[in-house]
């Protein structure tokens, strides 16, 4: 991994000096000047920066200023910033400079031993943060290549009735016209049938190409949505093991983060909750859905937060193993049955990629007059 390195100060000599510095180093380290605070924000925004050492004083836009701006902007609000200043204000800078988001701090003239060692330091812990994420990301395929093996086997079994529908309909128009039967209120009822199970497969093969096009795009999207799409991913497998899915979800509720992500959540925890269910009576077969803002309700306010439950009636977790369900490869399953990944990369999404928080708990519940036990998943997310 090549580490990008975006130098800032309005003198030269100091730009062709620091990266000197820089490149006892590592010489492979790809360093960008900029003699300016507006130049530096135009490279933070447009090119991708591990570290930015920062000058303070300088012209029309002092370093201060340019933080403020880098911090205040999603894009470049986690890139580390290191400040540069001359030591007779430090006390005084350096408390304003951490307050702005700085990393470090390092005092003009340049010690070279602390400056190398400390740039040093940061090189190795950017490249351990991105390895990090480079093994999320593998996960995560690896994860969602598993979810979508049975997806599609999922959507082969869905669509035999549909597409059966839709045979049988076509034929049967054919040999009553073939032998005068046919009459327009026949015609227009198999016309509406076909068309709407036409619907169905293109509803199927819409969600899917959306599961799998793999676009991390933040957006406001509705959360009842989401999981009408979930459950429409999955429907063909709550068919085959007789799942029945209870659902209590306001249209109001809307969230702004990644779409697919969640749904990625959703097929996780649900493929979980099926195998346990296979254990118990058909009849039996419960997965709950429901939704409510923090407050209780569905309004939604500005700093709220939404909780997901989803709960099973499989029994519950044991003690000794609901302690570990997201740790990384652990499995109680034979290896041909699961990876381990699933709520590992669950956990990874909802805590890291949506700034939310995931628990399980087991809970002892009532539905109908009749007693049940089941693993519970709380999923609190941010509504902006």
């Amino acid at each position: 991994m090549q580490i990008n390195i975006l130098i800032v100060d309005d003198i030269k000599a100091n730009l062709i000096a620091l990266e000197a510095l820089l490149e006892t180093i590592d010489e492979n380290y790809n360093i960008i000047q900029a003699n300016s605070g507006s130049e530096a924000l135009e490279f933070a925004l447009n090119e991708k920066i591990d570290l930015i050492i920062l000058d303070i004083q300088m012209p029309d836009m002092d370093g201060f200023e340019v933080a403020q701006l880098l911090k205040s902007n999603k894009e470049t609000s986690d890139i580390p910033v290191i400040f540069l200043t001359a030591a007779f204000k430090s006390d005084e800078w350096i408390k304003k400079g951490f307050k702005l988001g700085a990393v470090d701090y390092l005092t003009k003239p340049i010690d070279e031993n602390q400056f190398i060692n400390r740039i040093a330091l940061y090189t190795k812990l950017i490249k351990l943060v991105e390895d990090n994420r480079n093994k999320d990301r593998v996960l995560f395929e690896s994860s969602k290549m598993v979810s979508m093996g049975e997806m599609i086997g999922n959507i082969a079994h869905q669509w035999r009735q549909p597409l059966s529908v839709i045979s049988t309909g076509a034929t049967g128009l054919q040999m009553q016209k073939e032998y005068g039967l046919l009459t327009d209120e026949v015609f227009e009822e198999t016309c509406s049938m076909i068309d709407k199970n036409a619907q169905y497969l293109s509803k199927t093969i819409d969600d899917f190409r959306n599961f799998i096009k793999g676009d991390r795009v933040k957006e406001v999207f509705s959360l009842k949505e989401d999981i009408d799409s979930f459950l429409h991913l999955v429907e063909g497998s709550i068919k085959k093991h007789n799942i029945n899915m209870v659902v209590d979800v306001s249209d109001d509720i809307k969230i702004n983060g990644y779409a697919n992500e969640l749904t990625q959540c959703f097929i996780n925890i649900f493929n979980n909750a099926k195998d346990v269910l296979d254990n118990i009576d058909e009849e039996n077969r419960y997965i709950f859905i429901s939704a409510f803002c923090e407050d209780g309700g569905t309004s939604q306010k500005r700093g709220q937060s939404v909780i997901i439950k989803i709960k099973d009636s499989g029994s519950g977790i044991p003690d000794d193993v609901i302690k570990k369900v997201f740790e990384p490869y652990f499995t109680t399953k034979h290896q041909s049955q699961g990876t381990g990944l699933g709520l590992h990369m669950t956990y990874n999404l909802v805590v890291t990629g949506m700034q939310g928080k995931i628990t399980v708990e087991n809970e002892t519940y009532e539905y109908e007059g009749k007693e049940y036990t089941g693993a519970q998943f709380f999923i609190e997310l941010p509504i902006s």
